[in-house]
């Protein structure tokens, strides 16, 4: 196995950045992975990698509950990014999670994204194999199929913005392993290039529907269908199964399109509001 060590510059939230200012000897700059002692130099704080913060400046962070910073050129920047939509690294008890105009694209309740991406794997059975992670975001759920000794993962994503705060987030270095081949285009295209009869396993954890509709499509599904082996396994994240505001039930509609396609087996797992089916 070959992953490239990429360099992260130090990340600062309000805990580490008041911990700091305490004078605690060691604390975490890479959003909870390891630890290590920074260093005051008159009025200043020295990170890893000789980089500098002001103690001024990390006092001003100190409020920021669940945003993450990184140093450069003398200014702390927030993990944050926007065009017609506002993306933004937030803190979790694990792993960060990314917010797209403040909805947050992980499960945190009574969970973390590290922990939920493991159990979609496992529910899923992932055992080595060639899987196919349509949408790959912070990448959880692709580095946790390398986890299962995944032969390789072909994962897409289509965001450039979710990929710049990607790269900055230390939890997704693995995405450069050899094994994970990334594709960045929408998945609903991108797909028709991929051979057919070929993966084991797909994941499939679109964005909220309002978001990506035709990632819930029959079209979609058909072409998931045509690209899984015979016996392969497919899970979809629905979230909720249905909603009082609203009169449709998606994951009815998801179960019901499945089904139209070919799919079969369909089970609903509420632990992880997702629907695992076979080819």
């Amino acid at each position: 196995m070959l992953t490239l060590k990429i360099s992260y510059p130090p990340l600062l939230t309000a805990d580490v950045a008041q911990l700091i200012l305490n004078g605690v000897s060691r604390v975490s700059l890479d959003l909870g992975l390891s630890k290590m002692e920074p260093k005051f130099d008159g009025n200043e704080i020295i990170l890893k990698d000789n980089y500098r913060v002001s103690i001024e400046k990390l006092k001003k962070i100190t409020d920021k509950d669940d945003a993450i910073f990184f140093p450069q050129d003398s200014e702390l920047f927030m993990v944050a990014t926007s065009n017609s939509h506002y993306y933004k690294l937030v803190t979790t008890s694990g792993a960060p999670t990314i917010e797209i105009d403040g909805i947050r694209m992980h499960r945190t309740k009574d969970t973390t994204p590290e922990e939920d991406a493991k159990k979609k794997i496992n529910i899923l059975g992932v055992n080595e194999g060639k899987i196919l992670d349509t949408c790959t975001g912070l990448g959880y759920t692709a580095i946790e199929s390398l986890h299962k000794n995944a032969e390789i993962v072909v994962t897409i994503e289509k965001d450039y913005n979710v990929t710049m705060i990607n790269n900055l987030n230390p939890w997704s270095r693995d995405l450069f392993d050899e094994r994970i081949h990334k594709i960045f285009s929408d998945s609903y295209h991108a797909v028709d290039c991929l051979p057919k009869n070929f993966f084991e396993y797909i994941i499939h954890d679109p964005p909220r529907f309002s978001f990506a509709g035709q990632l819930y499509s029959e079209a979609f599904y058909s072409k998931l269908f045509s690209r899984i082996k015979h016996g392969g396994k497919l899970l979809h994240y629905t979230g909720e199964p249905g909603s009082r505001y609203r009169k449709k039930d998606l994951q009815k509609g998801v179960q019901s399109r499945l089904k139209s396609v070919g799919f079969k087996k369909l089970t609903y797992h509420p632990e992880i509001m997702a629907i695992t089916c076979e080819r």
